[in-house]
């Protein structure tokens, strides 16, 4: 996060990398949208390698709102952490850390903290 000096410690390239890609593929989104294909519906970018999107339309349904509310319950999630880090005035990664760390890593700092014996 930008309280915690993370974000000044990833490469500018990857940004511009992101950004690149993230635009690439809106822009598909959009042309897709303006085609006039049938088979289209927000999201739908005809990539599908694994096969895991239902053929039949109520369970089409039923995925599309179980994605719905997985990004809703995400959105919270990630404002909860701002306001945690708004409150403790420390970075959630410094909170949390079996969140962020591999577990052998976070055990160890715990065990050497005094938390386990």
């Amino acid at each position: 996060s930008i309280r915690n000096g993370g974000l000044g410690k990833v490469n500018p390239f990857y940004w511009i990398a992101v950004l690149g890609a993230a635009s690439a593929i809106e822009f598909y989104g959009i042309n897709r949208s303006k085609s006039g294909d049938e088979s289209y519906f927000p999201g739908n970018l005809g990539f599908d390698p694994l096969g895991v999107y239902p053929k039949n339309e109520a369970d089409q349904k039923n995925m599309q709102l179980a994605e719905i509310k997985n990004g809703r319950l995400a959105m919270i999630a990630i404002f909860g952490f701002a306001i945690q880090e708004f409150v403790s005035k420390s970075g959630v990664i410094d909170e949390t850390p079996f969140f962020f760390l591999p577990l052998a890593e976070t055990l160890k700092m715990y065990t050497n903290s005094g938390y386990l014996n």
